[in-house]
């Protein structure tokens, strides 16, 4: 297992081994004026490589970037993946994420597993993929709300829950259900406006499901839930990744709780503040999106940005102090600033801390409320219990 994140050359894509069965990789975008198609192709040419020398295949694969590049993207990738066996037939997940205080691409994020992988498929559409790994069944979902593009929603709480739905049955289809959930993400389009209606119909969701409330075990995912269009319209975008052992298999999903925050779910939102999921060699931690909310639910520091993303930042560090690892073992990360002015601001508070040198996409965003200023949400890779290295 690599010890820390390495960027390959000139490329500026970051990959960490994350252990035997898992890869992650990051490209951090171009500051280019007008980013090309060669230059995504670039980009995903030596993103495939490393992949390609892993064995593995992409799960989750996340674009940020101002939408009106989403054909310049596609045009980049599908020229780098052109190649026999080289096509990856689940499309990336491309959502509004214009780089802080200028337009084009702020970055790439995947998430590939070694193991005998197929599509999962409905007609031309391919909406996942799952990978057979030697200690587990894993399957990443990729913007379910596709499966319902084109049919008239009353309105975006109702489109939510029916994103929720088409993600139940692609599950069931395969034997999951969302007990086996690790992870969502949810880019909402115009969030301030519906973040109440949309945890109404997550929570409803959740509970009919036996997640939450009396009769629910706490089985929820950890979450992201951010500004956020997609390049196809639509209110929204929904990713997740979920893990089922194989018999004998080294793989196990567990909630995790943060001592600085107190439960989302005492406040309305159905998500756990991050889940580990081990694996074979390594564990595997999903911080949710995480902003400067106190152990009451309360936001603190409004309208202070730099105090905000320290006070976020020391809840993350606390989080993960309670598993063995720490910002330092953080192998992924997308930050999210509600104003570019304070982009700059951001990078210092980065370079000062043990974020530094880790592959953090930064990109702007609304957040759920309004005083909110900032939210960053990451993947740490840490060794399994009693394994070295």
């Amino acid at each position: 297992m690599l010890t820390m994140s390495e960027i390959r050359g000139e490329s500026g894509v970051h990959v960490n081994d994350g252990g035997r069965e898992l890869a992650l990789v990051s490209w951090l975008g171009t500051r280019a004026a007008r980013p090309t198609a060669e230059a995504v192709e670039q980009a995903y040419r030596a993103i495939a490589g490393e992949l390609r020398e892993r064995g593995c295949v992409p799960l989750q694969e996340r674009v940020f970037a101002d939408l009106h590049l989403a054909p310049v993207v596609a045009r980049g990738r599908a020229a780098a993946l052109r190649s026999p066996g080289g096509a990856w037939p689940v499309a990336p997940t491309l959502v509004e994420g214009s780089p802080v205080g200028q337009q084009g691409i702020s970055g790439i994020h995947v998430l590939a597993a070694r193991g005998e992988a197929r599509p999962l498929t409905e007609g031309e559409n391919a909406y996942g993929t799952l990978v057979e790994t030697a200690e587990a069944r894993i399957l990443g979902l990729a913007d379910v709300g596709r499966r319902g593009a084109g049919r008239l929603a009353p309105g975006p709480a109702e489109e939510a829950a029916a994103a929720i739905d088409a993600a139940e049955q692609l599950l069931a289809r395969e034997g999951f259900s969302f007990r086996e959930v690790a992870r969502t993400w949810f880019y909402l389009r115009d969030i301030l406006d519906w973040y109440g209606p949309f945890n109404a119909v997550r929570n409803a969701a959740f509970r009919r499901m036996g997640l939450v409330g009396p009769e629910g075990d706490g089985r929820i995912p950890a979450s992201t839930g951010i500004e956020g269009r997609s390049a196809r319209g639509g209110w929204c975008t929904l990713d997740l990744l979920a893990l089922r052992p194989r018999a004998g298999g080294r793989a196990s999903l567990r909630r995790l709780h943060n001592r600085r925050q107190n439960e989302a779910t005492e406040y309305g939102s159905s998500f756990a503040r991050a889940t580990e999921l081990s694996l074979g060699d390594a564990r595997y931690v999903f911080v949710s999106g995480t902003a400067a909310i106190d152990d009451q639910g309360a936001t603190v520091h409004a309208g202070d940005f730099e105090a905000q993303v320290r006070f976020t930042l020391d809840a993350v560090r606390a989080l993960l102090e309670g598993v063995g690892a720490g910002l330092a073992d953080v192998r992924q990360a997308t930050a999210f600033l509600k104003n570019p002015c304070d982009g700059r601001s951001f990078e210092r508070i980065v370079e000062r801390s043990e974020l530094a040198g880790a592959p953090v996409v930064t990109t702007v965003a609304d957040v759920c409320r309004h005083d909110l200023l900032f939210e960053i949400d990451a993947t740490a890779v840490v060794p399994s219990r009693g394994s070295r290295r």
